[in-house]
């Protein structure tokens, strides 16, 4: 049974820039591991599924294992 006279906790709501700040960083994290594989992507996906590979980082991973 809950307790009427305990305190309600709540959260409290993040400024407009920590949001930002944290969405940048997400952002700039991202960014790092990004490949540009421009005219090749059809190869890419050609390969993806001839292999039967889930995700591109399955992909990556069998192309540097080889």
């Amino acid at each position: 049974m809950a307790d009427k006279n305990l305190p309600q906790v709540t959260r409290k709501r993040k400024s407009v820039y920590e949001v930002a700040q944290r969405r940048r960083q997400g952002e700039k994290e991202r960014a790092q591991t990004k490949v540009i594989l421009g005219k090749s992507f059809r190869r890419w996906c050609a390969l993806k599924e001839t292999k039967g590979l889930k995700t591109d980082a399955l992909v990556a991973k069998f192309l540097l294992d080889r």
